[in-house]
Formats: C-alpha cells, sequence, structure tokens
C-alpha cells in the first residue's frame, strides 16, 4: 500500500503545508501537478513513467484531432480507433503478455514461446497503468462521442497523473473533474478539510486495522491441513470483509486526500453487502469501475437492448474484462464469468411471472440480500485462488472426500 509509506506520509504532510501556502489558485493548480509528477516519478520510476507519457502524448493529439474530423466519416473512425490502440495495446504488452504468452506456450508445448513467460524476460509493469488506459479510453470515447476535448495540455496532465487516484481509483471523468480547475484551485473551506481529514482516517482504519486483520486470519486458516466445512465458511466470510474494507479504505483514503484540497473524487463503495440483487450490488460496488465498464464495454457491445442469448454473451465478454482487469490470471477472469453468469440469471428472474408475484411479499428484500451476499461471498474464492484451490475448498464445502 502506497499510502501507508514513509516517504508518502512525508510527501503528503510536507505537500499539504506547503499548498496552504501558495498565494493564488493558478500557482495552487501548477503546484499540485509538480507535486502529481514527483509522485508518479517516485514510485514508477523512469522506466514506468515513459510509457504513460507515450500514452497519454497520443491521447491527447488524438482528442484534439477527432472534432475536426467530419463526423461519421471512416477517417475519424479510424483516427479513434488508432487512438484507442495505443493505450489498451500498451495494457496487453505490459500488464497481460505473460499470461497470454505462457498460456499459449502452454497450449502448443512450445519452448520458444515458453522462455518469455517468465517475469523477468520484459519490462516491468509500469504503475497504475490499467487506470491510465481506462481514463484514456473514457477521454477519446466521449471526445469521439461529442464531448469537446481538453486543449490545454496542463490540465490534460492535471487530470491524467493527479496523484490521490492514481494508484487504485476511483476512475474519474475528465468532464466533472476538470470542472473544479476551470479557474486554479481554491482553498477548502475548514468543514471540507474536515471531512476530507475523517474520511483518510476511515480509510486507513478500514485497510489497515479491518482488511489486514481479516487478510492475516485467512493465512492462518489457509494453513490447516485438514480443513473442513466451518473453516472454508469462515475463511470466505473474512475474505468478503477483507476485500470490500481493502478496497474501499483505498478509495476513503483517495477521496479524503482530494477533498483535503478541494478536489472531489466520485464516490466508489455505497455499501454493497446490502443489496438485494446481483445487479443491484454492481451499482454499489466498486461504482466508478462498474459504470465504466457499462458505459464503454456492455454498452457498446449492445447492453440488454438485445436478444438475450446476446444479452449473456455481452454481459460475459463485460464481465470476463472487469475480471481481467483485476490481476493477470485466468481465475480473475472466471470470477468476472462467473458474474457474468449470475447478472443474466438475474435479468431472467426479473422478467419471470414468478418474480414479479413474490415481490410484495414481506421478506423477499432479506431474502434478496441473503442469497446475493451468498452469491458474492463464495465468488471470492475464485477472485483470490486459482480453480484448483477453488474446487479443494468448494469439495469440502459439499461435504464431499477431497481428490486424491
Amino acid at each position: 500500500m502506497i499510502f501507508n509509506t514513509a516517504w508518502f506520509l512525508v510527501f503528503f504532510a510536507t505537500f499539504y503545508v506547503v499548498f496552504h501556502l501558495v498565494p493564488t489558485a493558478r500557482l495552487r493548480f501548477l503546484y499540485v501537478l509538480a507535486a502529481s509528477a514527483v509522485f508518479h516519478y517516485h514510485f514508477a520510476g523512469p522506466a514506468g513513467v515513459r510509457p504513460i507519457i507515450v500514452m497519454g502524448v497520443v491521447t491527447y493529439v488524438v482528442g484534439l484531432t477527432l472534432p475536426r474530423l467530419p463526423a461519421g466519416t471512416r477517417v475519424r473512425s479510424l483516427a479513434f480507433a488508432a487512438g484507442l490502440l495505443v493505450p489498451v495495446l500498451g495494457l496487453v504488452f505490459y500488464k497481460y503478455r505473460e499470461l497470454l504468452l505462457g498460456s499459449l506456450a502452454t497450449v502448443k508445448s512450445n519452448p520458444a514461446l515458453a522462455a518469455w513467460s517468465p517475469r523477468s524476460a520484459g519490462p516491468a509493469l509500469p504503475l497504475a497503468i490499467s487506470f491510465f488506459t481506462f481514463e484514456f479510453v473514457h477521454y477519446l470515447t466521449d471526445v469521439h462521442r461529442g464531448s469537446s476535448p481538453i486543449r490545454n495540455p496542463l490540465k490534460f496532465a492535471f487530470f491524467t497523473i493527479f496523484f490521490p487516484s492514481i494508484v487504485s481509483g476511483p476512475i474519474k471523468r475528465f468532464q466533472p473533474f476538470l470542472a473544479q480547475v476551470e479557474d486554479g484551485l481554491s482553498r477548502p473551506s475548514l468543514e471540507r478539510s474536515l471531512s476530507g481529514a475523517a474520511q483518510v482516517l476511515l480509510g486507513f482504519f478500514k485497510k489497515l486495522v479491518v482488511a489486514d486483520a481479516a487478510a492475516a486470519f485467512v493465512e492462518l486458516l489457509e494453513r490447516y491441513p485438514s480443513p473442513n466445512r466451518a473453516t472454508v465458511a469462515t475463511m470466505i466470510f473474512l475474505l468478503s470483509v477483507r476485500i470490500l474494507f481493502d478496497f474501499s479504505g483505498y478509495s476513503d483514503i483517495a477521496i479524503g486526500l482530494g477533498r483535503l484540497i478541494g478536489l472531489e473524487l466520485p464516490p466508489n463503495f455505497r455499501f454493497p453487502y446490502a443489496a438485494q440483487n446481483i445487479s443491484e450490488f454492481w451499482r454499489r460496488w466498486h461504482m466508478s469501475l462498474s459504470s465504466w465498464i457499462r458505459d464503454y464495454v456492455y454498452v457498446p457491445l449492445g447492453g440488454g437492448h438485445t436478444s438475450t442469448p446476446r444479452k449473456a454473451l455481452n454481459l460475459a465478454v463485460t464481465m470476463f474484462i472487469c475480471g481481467l482487469w483485476h490481476g493477470p490470471a485466468w481465475h480473475f477472469g472466471l470470477w468476472g464469468l462467473y458474474h457474468g453468469a449470475g447478472l443474466a440469471v438475474h435479468g431472467l428472474w426479473e422478467r419471470s411471472a414468478f418474480s414479479r408475484r413474490i415481490a410484495p411479499h414481506r421478506g423477499t428484500h432479506l431474502l434478496g440480500i441473503v442469497v446475493t451476499d451468498v452469491f458474492v461471498a463464495y465468488g471470492w474464492l475464485l477472485f483470490f485462488y486459482p480453480v484448483p484451490s477453488v474446487v479443494r475448498y468448494s469439495r469440502i464445502l459439499l461435504g464431499l472426500p477431497e481428490a486424491p
């Protein structure tokens, strides 16, 4: 976790004191931009910064070019596609090349391909390349759809490398974010600053106390030589606690840091385990990610305004991408497919006559929460463990003997 390193704590304390000494809104804007560049360079290094600069410059130039090309023409579509390819291929190369080449080598039993699979064979993963890619894709897509591009390169850079949101989001949308710095960066009110500080402290508590404690207990349970059903059920519960408080803790820290300097980042979690169905869960869980996946993957694929089989396929592709976004391993993709299947089944359920008949009955809301939480909690096994471990734990839950 970057936010609790000694370097960052000293960096932010110094940054915050100087921020309040900077005399004008315009200079404060430039100061935060410079501090963000220092932050990114420190944690990413030259090798990690260079790919982001290339991706950013291409995105900025293509964004300026698109409005000059006639709408609906082939040349504009080609320019848009070429602009998207740079960050997307960069993400694939840096984050997923080992997964893809290693899998291909396994399938083809090709030693030449297998030689590419070790992590030492290529450049290291640049810091937060997934977040940069998602924001660049959002920017180009919205400009292609008619939004005004960011003409000022400093504002584009500010949107790109604003340091509180670099590491784990939330994923920003450039229009509402940059509207807050139209005339520079004002000092926040005392009330807003206190609110930001409280959210930062809450985030640290969630991450360092709750999430890390849950992770430590899970590690203890994983060492049990002969786990039983109660052990695995406890592990699943602790994994559910860990992932929620880990992700939401990071988000709270980032949102609070932004608020301390007068900027609002989008909310990311809204009591997701209180959701009454899996669709509502995804409207409450990692909201900046789920809304991005909806707007820039699911809707372009056709969304739900199509046949039932096509909608199920759209959900499968969308959630598979959502799963792989979390990490370069196939079990993340399977976790995404698991949720895609859950969303497809929920869509069928909502359209059924039986669901409409029982909806008014008392207790259905609580039942929906329980069913949703059980479904989501079991899915965390796929998120955290490779398939053989998931099969092992599933057999224990079902009371089946472990495979020899």
